[in-house]
């Protein structure tokens, strides 16, 4: 926990790695298209509108107080504290799902490149995933100071690969396209029913999940009241125009049945149309860059997160205790991996890799509409005695994270029951389960986060801030 370590650049490059692009093309993009056909660009233009949302209210709320906890910190000294714990929960059990889910396509993208013929086996690919887990957790726990010269340098690969494939994909095939551009893609009524845009909603969701990352690095980030929120809207910015690019080049080069043949290693089939072999791989290597580096965000978070809380004393205070020379929660670390290897071992046991990206993207899904919007209500919660004094407030924390989180929020209400008891029990049972460690540390330790009064932004609190930021 290195005080001042990471700046502007650092954390719109964390932002940008947490939600990771490529993977999340590779992983969600034929959830998405099976969900809304051709309407796929309006789907992530439409859901990126609430999720700048949502990081407008994190900017907000770090500017009020910069926790490695982000939003289990800001609700529950906002609203609840109980409620708190349970955001903070949901982070923690969506995380460690998301570990799971991003590993596989590490592992597939490594078979692609080495043992193409055990490509969809789904027990090599989650072989492999635990030790590129395993490799980010060594990474991670050596400190935040390597891990962002990392991160940055895998991200910058990322990206110019995301662009190289997207742009030559639509080049290739402009003047033989399977489908022609049409700016009807764009437009809402592509979506043809409610059904369809909600559940297209819930998968663009999962699309931009993992920004937020860069609230949890705000106590090592240089004035991190300003910077920390800013890293987070531009790195969304720069997400949703890759997202766009993508998707208007699969929509161009590959047909629906090609999507769906590969939709579990989708942007590497659309890196052969962009490139001959063996350039191709170049796709490949996207995937696996991306998924190693949003394993290593939701670790960094994980971490923060378990951090805040022992220090907080509402869970254990092991889980903040430091490396003696690396300065990182390193058993907070290990306690996390240990619990994923145990949902690696479970999911090799899924018949395929298809079946089991589903049920993941769906589950996690539901709780990042948990997360987002109840931190967007914690944002206006906390600035109700305000808004009215400058309408910038009142837009910018009142309005604009209110709107959002309701929309978001009522996705995942209205999409859960569409889902099918099994993965409605992880989404709902897994954020329930946190009321047993919430009962039973708050009546160990007796923290006073339970009983030091709400806060709320008062006047007087926004000159402070004010004076703070000049």
């Amino acid at each position: 926990m290195k005080s001042g370590a990471l700046g502007l650049v650092d954390t719109l490059v964390m932002a940008v790695a947490g939600s990771a692009p490529a993977y999340s093309i590779t992983a969600s993009t034929a959830a998405l298209v099976a969900a809304v056909g051709i309407a796929g660009p309006a789907a992530l233009w439409v859901a990126f509108v609430p999720m700048i949302g949502i990081t407008i209210a994190f900017s907000y709320l770090n500017q009020w107080r910069s926790d490695a906890g982000a939003a289990y910190a800001w609700v529950g000294r906002a609203i609840h504290p109980a409620l708190g714990f349970l955001a903070g929960w949901a982070l923690l059990s969506l995380s460690t799902i998301f570990m799971v889910a991003a590993a596989l396509p590490a592992g597939e993208a490594t078979l692609d490149l080495f043992n193409p013929g055990e490509l969809h086996d789904v027990m090599w690919a989650t072989g492999i995933g635990v030790v590129w887990f395993l490799g980010v957790l060594a990474l991670v726990t050596v400190g935040i100071t390597a891990t962002a010269k990392v991160q940055v340098m895998m991200t910058l690969l990322e990206l110019g690969a995301l662009l190289l494939v997207g742009f030559l994909a639509i080049w290739n095939v402009h003047a033989a396209p399977v489908s022609n551009f049409s700016w009807s893609w764009f437009l809402p009524q592509s979506f043809g029913t409610f059904q369809s845009f909600s559940a297209g909603m819930l998968v663009a969701v999962f699309y931009y999940f993992g920004w937020d990352v860069s609230s949890n690095l705000a106590e090592e980030t240089a004035n991190a009241e300003r910077t920390a929120g800013l890293g987070g809207i531009a790195g969304v910015l720069v997400i949703f125009l890759i997202f766009i690019l993508i998707q208007v080049a699969v929509q161009m080069a590959l047909t629906p049945a090609q999507v769906q043949a590969n939709s579990a290693n989708l942007l590497p089939a659309l890196g052969h149309v962009a490139l001959p072999a063996p350039w191709s791989a170049i796709a490949v290597l996207a995937v696996m860059v991306s998924a190693v580096a949003t394993l290593e965000t939701q670790l960094l978070q994980c971490t923060r997160l378990l951090y805040s809380m022992a220090r907080d004393r509402v869970i254990g205070e092991t889980m903040g205790h430091l490396h003696p020379r690396f300065q990182t929660p390193w058993l907070a670390g290990f306690a996390v991996a240990g619990v994923s290897l145990l949902l690696f071992a479970a999911s090799a046991t899924v018949p395929t890799l298809n079946i089991l990206m589903s049920d993941l993207i769906n589950a996690i899904g539901v709780q990042v509409s948990f997360y987002y919007s109840i931190a967007g209500i914690a944002c206006a919660w906390y600035y109700r005695k305000v808004l009215f004094t400058d309408w910038r407030v009142l837009v910018f924390a009142g309005i604009v994270p209110l709107g959002s989180a309701l929309f978001v929020g009522y996705v995942g209400l209205y999409q859960l029951p569409q889902l099918g008891w099994q993965v409605s029990a992880i989404s709902i049972g897994t954020i329930v389960i946190g009321v047993i460690p919430l009962v039973y540390y708050r009546r160990r330790y007796r923290s006073s986060f339970y009983t030091d009064p709400a806060e709320a932004a008062s006047v007087l609190t926004m000159a402070r801030g004010a004076q703070a930021g000049e």
